[in-house]
């Protein structure tokens, strides 16, 4: 008997471009079987849900976040349909493994988690918390060290920082590079800027990738990127992926970045090199001026005496993110972080509708099959997800119930609406076969999430 069975459901596998009409089975977390109506019919279950024609695909994996078990963050996820992150990006991962995955293998989490070791953690940890300054001969074996046996505990890969990090030595990147590839892991990588319009660290890394045969993931390309820098970016990636480079990128729906006020990004030698920082597009995204355009003295006040809060800048044009799309096999992502409730970046709650809204319903620069496969089948394969990613028996009970006509984002900037609201149209969701989001509502009490520890990238 079937833990669960789905009917009347438009069940999309976007691996395979199946798109039917029919039924679908549960049974200890994972996909028991498809079934046309007749055959659902027939089966029995414990429990049956009606999908009352809803469409019904694998669960969305976010490959660039910052949950790091944040259950606030996870939450947001979860009500856009993601079932699956992988955190610790941009340099920020965990280091001790044994005592991250300790605080929820045992009670569960909203959302499957991956958490990738971070270069800036790793630094921090060997004695260097200055941004500027390379790490010492010392300080490097410490943070081998380190990485090695963060990996041996479970981390997915090497997350780099580098526009955090702009003192990291070329030494240091490659020795991370190396460790990952030794273990047969990947890296994400936050790429820097030394002046406006910059893509060496782009092309630096790719080469690196190449070298050591490491794959890459290039975080957020449209944040990294706008105008005519993003085009040459992509270029640079083309040219790489001609090459043999094992390269996957990931990118969101904003221009608009979010990120620490203290961080080196906000640095002023760093906005002010190039002329090219406009005061007039920066608000604080938390903190005593949530939602509120800043100029420079209430941006000197805050990274004075707010150094955690979190600010909001647009470099780009809508176009951008469009353009960035273009690329093939771009994964979309939210660089979800935990803020304060209803302040931050609305990313975290809005991205995949969005998506949705805007690429598919009104753009039409994607069909649904294609704009499922960035959320789910590439990500999984980037990742190494083998169960996860697909529609087809045996593969993991991680699905979204999608309400198509309703489906649509709700949160906005702090300042202009809610940057936490959950979408419409997100009807049901599964979590290894657990159902946590049933109509449109949190089912209370459920932590159906799992660690996800090691995994090895698939195949091209």
């Amino acid at each position: 008997m079937l833990d669960y069975l789905v009917t009347n459901a438009r069940i999309i596998d976007p691996e395979s471009g199946r798109d039917f009409m029919g039924s679908l089975g549960i049974s200890g977390g994972k996909i028991a079987g498809l079934y046309s109506p007749e055959e659902g019919a027939k089966e029995r279950a414990l429990q049956k849900l009606d999908a009352e024609g809803g469409i019904l695909v694998p669960g969305f994996i976010d490959v660039h976040a910052h949950s790091d078990n944040d259950i606030p963050c996870a939450e947001k996820l979860l009500a856009m349909g993601v079932t699956t992150v992988l955190s610790g990006n941009c340099g920020r991962g965990a280091v001790d493994f044994d005592t991250f995955f300790g605080e929820f293998e045992e009670s569960g989490y909203p959302v499957n988690q991956a958490e990738m070791t971070g270069l800036s953690s790793l630094r921090e940890e060997a004695g260097q918390e200055n941004v500027y300054q390379c790490a010492s001969a010392a300080q490097r074996e410490v943070m081998k060290e380190l990485a090695g046996k963060a990996l041996d505990r479970g981390a997915w890969g090497i997350s780099f920082g580098i526009e955090y990090t702009p003192g990291a030595s070329e030494e240091e990147l490659k020795e991370m590079a190396l460790i990952a590839s030794g273990a047969g892991r990947l890296i994400t990588v936050h790429v820097g800027s030394r002046y406006p319009g910059d893509t060496d660290s782009l092309a630096y890394i790719l080469e690196m990738g190449m070298k050591f045969g490491v794959r890459v993931i290039i975080s957020h390309l449209v944040y990294m990127f706008v105008g005519d820098p993003l085009r040459k970016a992509m270029e640079i990636i083309d040219r790489c992926r001609a090459k043999g480079a094992d390269v996957w990128v990931d990118s969101g729906m904003y221009t608009a970045f979010a990120t620490g006020a203290d961080s080196a990004v906000f640095d002023e030698q760093n906005i002010t090199y190039g002329g090219d920082f406009h005061f007039d597009r920066l608000r604080a995204a938390t903190g005593k001026y949530a939602g509120r355009f800043i100029d420079l003295e209430k941006f000197r006040e805050i990274r004075r005496d707010f150094p955690g809060d979190s600010l909001i800048y647009d470099p780009g044009h809508p176009e951008d993110v469009f353009t960035a799309y273009s690329l093939k096999d771009v994964m979309v992502s939210t660089d979800c972080i935990g803020n304060p409730p209803g302040q931050g970046h609305p990313q975290g709650a809005a991205t995949y509708p969005l998506f949705f809204r805007v690429m598919v319903k009104e753009r039409r620069q994607f069909s649904l099959h294609e704009a499922l496969r960035r959320c789910t089948t590439i990500p999984a394969r980037a990742m190494g997800c083998g169960g996860k990613g697909r529609i087809a028996p045996e593969g993991d009970a991680d699905l979204v119930i999608l309400d198509w006509d309703r489906l649509h984002e709700r949160a906005d900037f702090p300042g202009l609406g809610n940057p936490d609201a959950p979408p419409d149209g997100v009807k049901h969701v599964f979590v290894n076969g657990v159902l946590s989001i049933e109509n449109e509502k949190r089912v209370p009490g459920v932590l159906a999430g799992k660690c996800l520890k090691g995994g090895k990238p698939c195949a091209l």
